[in-house]
């Protein structure tokens, strides 16, 4: 009877996936007593999140859980618990594979769980993106763009050609010259098949092109997201083809309001683009201005976010451009427009701070709420990706992708950099505390 008792329980053991020893078994996860901020509600909540593999499988108040033999508990009195954050705006294929592995690995010790790359080499951005997903290298989740603009752009811009070595820059699948008799279909379906999560649409495309991109883009499923200002096409005309996100909040309302746009290409000189370029700052604008209402209420309409990189004016050393951009910012949010949080630098290279926690505070300095400035690097950016059924929240049946910091992000934001653990798809990372690197904007 014994004999039969234990040939029972091996078939059940094979069957059902538990073993006998439990050495096969993955560890549960438990993190105990902290402070929830999960996304959903605007306040934390006393609990603990309980993980199972890649998975957050219950979250729950009570100790009404019986923990498993082979349970791995964190108490975590006194901290907090928020999701991995999402660097909505990076470029990260602009030196070798090496390097961008190492600045990927400490962004991911720094709290980023998922970046969105807005233009690259598609082959270097596949291949981390494989990597990532399946833990050969240590760092965020990869999300990029194909990038698809005007012929102009890939004539006179050297950026091309850097990401396309080995190529024809412009005839590749992560970037596509375009003209009114290119075929859209075929390009967009090429840059799917690389593993593009959406299209970017850059310089030197008009209204009736856009329209046609995007349109080719949505039927496959891909995203489509673009700077909010495209010369020769105005912002409104930007969301009104259905671009998801549009980035730089800069000068993107002044666009709108100025009588003749034009991009880069279009100056003979330095100072004749750098004189342009004056004149557009120097546009007045808020919100009691018909054609600002029109735009931030197109946009609110047609769930067009804006990724604001306020960061990037603050690199530039640029304080006029960085308080334009912090006053659209904020128009768009006290409008209604949902704000993602992207750096357009993730890495400063002399010191290895990663620029996501500047973006925070700088868009808290704009008129954000803590919570909001939060959701815009976790909820906002997952919607932006198309990835909301899997990230950007903390949930039961979502990707276990969570920092444990020691304080309290809604009593100050810079208290995102205080980060004990990092948890991606899972699996558990010493993190960093980069507090030293905070600033006061």
């Amino acid at each position: 009877m014994k004999h039969i008792i234990l040939i029972l329980m091996f078939l059940l053991s094979i069957t059902s996936g538990y073993s006998l020893d439990n050495e096969n078994v993955e560890p549960i996860i438990i993190l105990k007593n902290a402070t929830i901020l999960d996304m959903v509600s605007d306040v934390g909540r006393k609990g603990t999140v309980i993980i199972n593999g890649q998975i957050i499988q219950k979250i729950t108040s009570e100790n009404d859980f019986e923990t498993p033999s082979n349970a791995i508990t964190y108490d975590l009195t006194g901290k907090f618990i928020i999701p991995g954050l999402i660097d909505n705006h990076v470029h990260i294929t602009h030196g070798s594979l090496k390097q961008a592995q190492d600045n990927l690995e400490t962004a991911l010790m720094n709290g980023v769980t998922g970046v969105r790359d807005m233009g690259g080499d598609g082959r270097m951005l596949a291949l981390l993106k494989r990597n990532m997903l399946i833990g050969e290298n240590n760092g965020p989740d990869v999300f990029f763009s194909t990038i698809i603009a005007g012929i102009k752009f890939f004539e006179n811009d050297p950026r091309p050609g850097q990401v396309a070595l080995g190529a024809e820059a412009g005839n590749v699948s992560w970037q596509w010259a375009i003209d009114k008799n290119s075929d859209f279909d075929s390009m967009v379906l090429q840059a799917k098949g690389l593993g593009a999560t959406a299209i970017k649409i850059y310089t030197d495309v008009n209204k009736s092109l856009m329209n046609k991109v995007s349109q080719a883009a949505k039927k496959q499923g891909l995203k489509v997201w673009a700077h909010a200002s495209i010369a020769p096409t105005r912002p409104l005309d930007v969301t009104n083809a259905g671009v998801d996100v549009m980035s730089h909040a800069g000068d993107f309302i002044q666009y709108e309001l100025a009588d003749d746009i034009k991009d880069r290409y279009a100056f003979s000189s330095k100072a004749e683009a750098t004189k342009y370029k004056d004149q557009i700052g120097s546009i007045e604008f808020d919100i009691g201005n018909k054609k600002v209402k029109t735009l931030l209420s197109a946009m609110k309409k047609n769930n067009s976010y804006l990724d604001a990189t306020l960061w990037v004016y603050t690199y530039r050393d640029d304080e006029s451009a960085l308080i334009r951009a912090q006053k659209a910012t904020r128009l768009a949010y006290q409008h209604g427009v949902k704000i993602v949080a992207g750096s357009d630098h993730m890495i400063n290279e002399e010191n290895s701070d990663i620029n996501i926690h500047n973006e925070l505070a700088l868009l808290v300095q704009a008129g954000l709420t803590n919570i909001d400035a939060l959701r815009a690097a976790t909820t906002n950016n997952a919607e932006g990706i198309g990835e909301e059924s899997n990230i950007g929240s903390i949930e039961e049946g979502k990707l276990a992708n969570l920092l444990v910091i020691s304080s309290d992000p809604l009593l100050n934001i810079t208290n995102t950099r205080k980060i004990q653990y990092v948890f991606k798809r899972g699996k558990v990372y010493k993190g960093i505390d980069s507090s030293r690197f905070a600033k006061k904007y």
